[in-house]
């Protein structure tokens, strides 16, 4: 395959990314504000109808609700300051988070298989087909179409643009492009506390784009952002805590045990959620109260994950795959209940949107795989894969109009959950 030498194909990719994510996502364009499930409070408060320096302070000084996203909050804040309670804005900036998303994702993959040595058009073609999944996945709507759920955009944004410093930094060795991922970084935490898996997410990045261990540099530059992650991963167990929830509230947890159980469902959850995603619910409740027995079913799971470990080995340690289960794994393990979390659902579709790459990379990798190698079943790939992204396209269009308003949403939530039931039963 030759190199490509022009960037005719990566604006392509960036115009048929926007033009995706609006058209998918348009409607909620009219959609006012969820009132019943948190818009009322984390959206309409006190802190987004004052734009002032005292408000900012307060801002970035104080715990909201058990809450600390002080950078999400300033945009909420912005966006009120220049067209108040407009919904319909506060829904554009959301979308626009999704599609700089979109292109972050595949301009991120796209180094990073540069990085390995992939030729140009092949990384090009591999990155933007993850990025137009990752676009279309009915598991993203929640994410973009709820407006509370503007966090993870924020925070997503943020942090994969400190993965963009990142690897210029170790490229290049600039002094500059270490300051601006640092800086990216903290930003990313402003929006949501996941962003304290960054420094573990760098050295993932080191794995696969074969960084020598053994060099002292590489330990040293990680040092600060390590530091960052411990003051932000106290910060936001303390937020927590005012609340009476979480690692450092008095109030008691599940037990570890059924954490492990509870990390186990929730992975075989989003495995299936991702590969099939059908009869989504805008909230997935743990099975039973704290002191309450498991459900039966619920032991089968951490079994069944170890049957599938073991008994598929060899595929797992195939490159592709790993690295595709460990940026995955990295993304959600904060969000598996291992660690008291001040969480009502034990899954959440939303917790999966900067992880989902992860998955998506390992059956695009094997497509075009295919795709070289079996030239006679090329028709019948761009044949199944237009098929399977039409489909994702038009459950997400669908969906979103499950977050039109709270009587929508809560009738296709009774509706759905009933029919889990009487399956279930």
């Amino acid at each position: 395959m030759k190199r490509a030498n022009n960037d005719t194909l990566p604006l392509f990719s960036v115009v048929c990314l926007l033009s995706v994510s609006y058209i998918i996502y348009s409607p909620v364009l009219g959609f006012g504000f969820i009132t019943g499930w948190d818009d009322n409070w984390m959206v309409i408060n006190r802190y987004t109808e004052t734009w002032s320096r005292e408000n900012f302070r307060a801002i970035f000084g104080e715990f909201y609700h058990g809450q600390y996203g002080p950078v999400n909050q300033v945009i909420y804040t912005a966006i009120h300051h220049f067209s108040g309670y407009n919904p319909g804005m506060f829904h554009l900036v959301c979308l626009a988070f999704h599609a700089a998303n979109s292109i972050l994702v595949f301009l991120v993959l796209r180094q990073l298989l540069f990085v390995n040595n992939v030729e140009t058009q092949k990384a090009t073609v591999i990155s933007f087909l993850v990025a137009l999944l990752f676009v279309a996945h009915p598991l993203q709507v929640e994410s973009v179409a709820w407006i509370s759920a503007s966090k993870i955009l924020v925070y997503t944004f943020f942090y994969l643009l400190a993965i963009r410093f990142y690897l210029i930094y170790f490229r290049k060795g600039s002094v500059a492009a270490y300051l601006l991922l640092t800086l990216f970084f903290a930003l990313s935490f402003g929006g949501k506390e996941q962003a304290v898996t960054f420094p573990v997410c760098l050295l993932w990045i080191d794995l696969i784009c074969r960084r020598n261990f053994r060099d002292w540099r590489l330990w040293v530059e990680k040092i600060p952002l390590f530091a960052l992650a411990g003051l932000f991963a106290y910060i936001s167990m303390k937020s927590h805590a005012t609340s009476g929830v979480g690692l450092l509230s008095q109030n008691i947890h599940y037990p570890f045990m059924h954490r492990i159980v509870f990390a186990c469902y929730s992975l075989c959850e989003y495995v299936v959620k991702i590969a099939v995603p059908v009869n989504l619910l805008y909230i997935y409740p743990f099975p039973m109260s704290i002191g309450e027995p498991l459900p039966q079913r619920f032991p089968v799971y951490p079994a069944l994950l170890l049957l599938i470990l073991f008994g598929f080995w060899k595929f797992w340690k195939q490159r592709p795959v790993w690295l595709g289960l460990s940026w995955f794994l990295i993304h959600i393990a904060l969000l598996l209940h291992i660690i008291p979390l001040a969480r009502a659902g034990m899954v959440a579709d939303r917790y999966v949107y900067l992880a989902l790459p992860g998955i998506l990379f390992i059956p695009v990798h094997y497509f075009f795989a295919l795709w070289e190698t079996k030239p006679k079943l090329r028709k019948l790939l761009a044949a199944a894969g237009l098929i399977w992204v039409l489909f994702l396209c038009i459950s997400s269009y669908h969906r979103t109009y499950t977050w039109s308003d709270n009587d929508r949403l809560k009738e296709k939530y009774k509706m759905l959950l009933d029919d889990e039931l009487k399956t279930k039963n």
